[in-house]
Protein backbone atom coordinates (compact mmCIF):
# COMPACT_ATOMS: atom_id res chain seq x y z
CA UNK A 1 0.00 0.00 0.00
CA UNK A 2 1.28 3.38 -0.87
CA UNK A 3 2.78 4.94 1.92
CA UNK A 4 0.34 8.57 1.84
CA UNK A 5 -2.52 6.39 1.70
CA UNK A 6 -1.19 4.47 4.65
CA UNK A 7 -0.76 8.00 6.50
CA UNK A 8 -4.12 9.10 5.85
CA UNK A 9 -5.52 5.82 6.77
CA UNK A 10 -4.17 6.75 10.37
CA UNK A 11 -5.33 10.42 10.62
CA UNK A 12 -8.59 9.29 9.62
CA UNK A 13 -8.84 6.24 12.28
CA UNK A 14 -7.63 8.27 14.99
CA UNK A 15 -10.41 10.86 14.12
CA UNK A 16 -12.76 8.50 14.06
CA UNK A 17 -11.83 6.96 17.54
CA UNK A 18 -12.30 10.12 18.43
CA UNK A 19 -15.55 10.98 17.45
CA UNK A 20 -17.64 8.83 19.25
CA UNK A 21 -16.77 9.88 22.76
CA UNK A 22 -19.15 13.21 21.95
CA UNK A 23 -21.62 11.22 19.68
CA UNK A 24 -23.95 8.81 20.98
CA UNK A 25 -24.55 6.07 18.82
CA UNK A 26 -22.23 4.09 16.89
CA UNK A 27 -22.81 1.57 13.97
CA UNK A 28 -20.38 -1.37 11.78
CA UNK A 29 -21.26 -1.94 8.63
CA UNK A 30 -20.04 -4.44 5.98
CA UNK A 31 -20.29 -3.47 2.28
CA UNK A 32 -19.67 -5.04 -1.50
CA UNK A 33 -19.44 -2.62 -4.08
CA UNK A 34 -17.63 -1.12 -6.94
CA UNK A 35 -15.14 0.19 -4.43
CA UNK A 36 -14.51 -3.75 -3.05
CA UNK A 37 -15.10 -5.08 0.14
CA UNK A 38 -15.35 -2.68 2.73
CA UNK A 39 -16.07 -2.24 6.26
CA UNK A 40 -17.38 1.32 7.46
CA UNK A 41 -17.97 3.01 11.38
CA UNK A 42 -21.64 5.67 11.45
CA UNK A 43 -21.64 7.79 14.48
CA UNK A 44 -24.21 10.73 14.83
CA UNK A 45 -23.10 14.45 14.57
CA UNK A 46 -26.77 15.82 14.94
CA UNK A 47 -30.39 14.70 14.70
CA UNK A 48 -30.31 14.97 10.83
CA UNK A 49 -26.38 14.51 10.47
CA UNK A 50 -23.84 11.51 10.66
CA UNK A 51 -20.65 10.78 9.49
CA UNK A 52 -19.10 7.85 8.14
CA UNK A 53 -15.47 6.24 7.72
CA UNK A 54 -14.65 3.51 5.78
CA UNK A 55 -12.21 1.51 4.35
CA UNK A 56 -13.11 -0.68 0.41
CA UNK A 57 -9.91 -3.19 -0.63
CA UNK A 58 -10.18 -6.01 -3.63
CA UNK A 59 -8.07 -6.74 -6.43
CA UNK A 60 -9.06 -8.42 -9.63
CA UNK A 61 -7.30 -9.78 -13.02
CA UNK A 62 -8.87 -9.49 -16.70
CA UNK A 63 -7.52 -9.54 -20.10
CA UNK A 64 -8.30 -6.11 -22.08
CA UNK A 65 -7.74 -4.51 -25.02
CA UNK A 66 -6.93 -0.73 -25.03
CA UNK A 67 -6.42 1.01 -28.29
CA UNK A 68 -5.76 -2.18 -30.09
CA UNK A 69 -3.08 -3.74 -27.26
CA UNK A 70 -4.25 -6.70 -25.64
CA UNK A 71 -3.36 -6.46 -21.64
CA UNK A 72 -3.25 -9.18 -18.65
CA UNK A 73 -4.45 -6.66 -16.22
CA UNK A 74 -4.56 -6.67 -12.59
CA UNK A 75 -7.06 -3.80 -10.75
CA UNK A 76 -6.20 -2.87 -7.11
CA UNK A 77 -8.93 -1.20 -5.43
CA UNK A 78 -8.02 0.48 -2.14
CA UNK A 79 -9.79 3.83 -0.83
CA UNK A 80 -10.85 5.13 2.60
CA UNK A 81 -13.62 7.03 2.90
CA UNK A 82 -15.07 10.22 5.22
CA UNK A 83 -18.43 11.02 4.63
CA UNK A 84 -21.26 12.96 5.63
CA UNK A 85 -24.88 11.84 5.68
CA UNK A 86 -27.55 14.01 5.59
CA UNK A 87 -31.16 12.92 6.43
CA UNK A 88 -33.59 15.88 5.38
CA UNK A 89 -37.39 14.26 6.49
CA UNK A 90 -35.61 12.02 9.29
CA UNK A 91 -36.11 9.31 7.12
CA UNK A 92 -33.85 6.76 5.80
CA UNK A 93 -33.05 8.43 2.24
CA UNK A 94 -30.05 10.67 2.69
CA UNK A 95 -27.46 12.66 0.32
CA UNK A 96 -24.04 11.97 1.31
CA UNK A 97 -21.11 14.34 0.43
CA UNK A 98 -17.42 13.92 1.13
CA UNK A 99 -13.70 12.54 0.25
CA UNK A 100 -12.46 9.58 -1.10
CA UNK A 101 -8.32 8.96 -0.25
CA UNK A 102 -8.08 6.91 -3.42
CA UNK A 103 -5.25 4.68 -4.06
CA UNK A 104 -6.84 2.80 -6.89
CA UNK A 105 -4.34 1.29 -9.47
CA UNK A 106 -3.95 -0.67 -12.51
CA UNK A 107 -1.18 -2.53 -13.84
CA UNK A 108 -1.01 -4.39 -17.01
CA UNK A 109 1.54 -6.60 -18.94
CA UNK A 110 1.03 -6.55 -22.63
CA UNK A 111 0.36 -10.23 -24.05
CA UNK A 112 1.58 -9.64 -27.59
CA UNK A 113 5.05 -10.16 -28.64
CA UNK A 114 5.34 -7.41 -30.81
CA UNK A 115 3.42 -4.41 -30.97
CA UNK A 116 2.57 -1.27 -33.27
CA UNK A 117 3.31 1.15 -30.47
CA UNK A 118 2.60 4.85 -31.58
CA UNK A 119 2.51 4.38 -35.18
CA UNK A 120 5.75 1.82 -35.15
CA UNK A 121 5.81 -1.65 -35.12
CA UNK A 122 8.27 -2.97 -33.02
CA UNK A 123 9.30 -7.15 -33.05
CA UNK A 124 10.01 -8.91 -29.90
CA UNK A 125 8.51 -5.87 -27.70
CA UNK A 126 6.01 -6.10 -24.88
CA UNK A 127 4.74 -3.28 -22.63
CA UNK A 128 3.89 -2.92 -19.64
CA UNK A 129 1.27 -0.23 -18.18
CA UNK A 130 0.43 1.54 -15.08
CA UNK A 131 -2.39 3.29 -14.40
CA UNK A 132 -3.34 5.71 -11.21
CA UNK A 133 -6.02 8.40 -10.64
CA UNK A 134 -6.04 11.75 -8.40
CA UNK A 135 -5.43 10.66 -4.91
CA UNK A 136 -8.09 12.43 -3.16
CA UNK A 137 -11.52 12.69 -4.61
CA UNK A 138 -14.63 14.21 -3.45
CA UNK A 139 -17.81 11.99 -3.93
CA UNK A 140 -21.46 13.03 -4.10
CA UNK A 141 -24.31 10.47 -3.80
CA UNK A 142 -27.48 9.87 -1.91
CA UNK A 143 -28.30 6.63 -0.21
CA UNK A 144 -31.46 4.57 2.05
CA UNK A 145 -31.02 3.37 5.44
CA UNK A 146 -29.79 5.12 8.47
CA UNK A 147 -27.17 2.77 10.32
CA UNK A 148 -28.14 4.98 13.39
CA UNK A 149 -31.86 4.95 13.51
CA UNK A 150 -33.62 4.37 16.57
CA UNK A 151 -33.93 1.07 18.30
CA UNK A 152 -32.21 -0.14 15.80
CA UNK A 153 -29.35 -3.48 15.75
CA UNK A 154 -28.81 -4.89 12.39
CA UNK A 155 -29.61 -2.95 9.39
CA UNK A 156 -29.54 -2.70 5.41
CA UNK A 157 -28.20 -0.01 3.26
CA UNK A 158 -27.33 1.22 -0.28
CA UNK A 159 -25.17 3.85 -1.50
CA UNK A 160 -25.49 5.21 -5.24
CA UNK A 161 -22.92 8.19 -6.50
CA UNK A 162 -20.27 9.16 -8.26
CA UNK A 163 -16.93 9.76 -7.12
CA UNK A 164 -14.53 12.62 -8.96
CA UNK A 165 -11.05 10.72 -9.41
CA UNK A 166 -9.90 12.81 -12.50
CA UNK A 167 -8.39 11.44 -15.55
CA UNK A 168 -5.98 9.01 -15.28
CA UNK A 169 -2.24 9.29 -15.85
CA UNK A 170 -1.07 6.16 -18.22
CA UNK A 171 2.92 5.73 -18.19
CA UNK A 172 3.99 2.50 -20.71
CA UNK A 173 7.55 0.50 -20.52
CA UNK A 174 8.29 -1.13 -23.16
CA UNK A 175 10.27 -4.49 -22.26
CA UNK A 176 12.34 -7.01 -24.29
CA UNK A 177 15.07 -7.16 -26.58
CA UNK A 178 15.93 -3.52 -28.01
CA UNK A 179 13.32 -2.13 -26.00
CA UNK A 180 15.68 0.96 -25.93
CA UNK A 181 15.17 1.71 -29.11
CA UNK A 182 11.47 2.53 -29.16
CA UNK A 183 10.76 5.62 -30.05
CA UNK A 184 9.84 7.94 -27.19
CA UNK A 185 7.52 9.92 -28.52
CA UNK A 186 5.54 6.12 -29.62
CA UNK A 187 5.36 5.90 -26.74
CA UNK A 188 4.21 9.70 -25.67
CA UNK A 189 1.56 8.50 -28.40
CA UNK A 190 0.73 5.21 -26.87
CA UNK A 191 0.14 6.65 -23.64
CA UNK A 192 -2.22 9.58 -24.86
CA UNK A 193 -4.33 7.27 -26.78
CA UNK A 194 -4.68 4.67 -24.11
CA UNK A 195 -6.11 7.55 -21.64
CA UNK A 196 -8.26 8.94 -24.59
CA UNK A 197 -9.69 5.18 -23.95
CA UNK A 198 -10.50 5.34 -20.36
CA UNK A 199 -10.79 8.84 -20.12
CA UNK A 200 -15.11 7.81 -19.41
CA UNK A 201 -13.37 6.66 -15.77
CA UNK A 202 -12.84 10.20 -14.36
CA UNK A 203 -16.06 9.69 -12.68
CA UNK A 204 -16.44 6.28 -10.61
CA UNK A 205 -19.62 4.95 -10.29
CA UNK A 206 -20.20 3.81 -7.03
CA UNK A 207 -23.24 1.71 -5.71
CA UNK A 208 -22.73 -0.92 -2.86
CA UNK A 209 -25.09 -2.67 -0.56
CA UNK A 210 -24.13 -3.33 3.17
CA UNK A 211 -25.41 -5.19 6.56
CA UNK A 212 -24.97 -3.05 9.04
CA UNK A 213 -25.07 -3.19 13.42
CA UNK A 214 -26.14 -0.60 16.18
CA UNK A 215 -24.44 -0.17 19.22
Amino acid sequence: MDKRLRVKIGLLCASMLAAPAGASDLALTAKLGTLGLGVEGTFGLTEHFNARLGLNRFTYDRNETVSNIEYDLDLELQSVSLLADWHPFGSAFRFTAGLMSNGNELTGVSTTDGLTIGDTFYPGIGLNAKLDFDSTAPYLGVGWGNALAAGKGWGFNVDLGIMFQGSGDVTLTPTGPGSSLVDPADIALEEQRFEDDISGYKYYPVFSLGASYKF
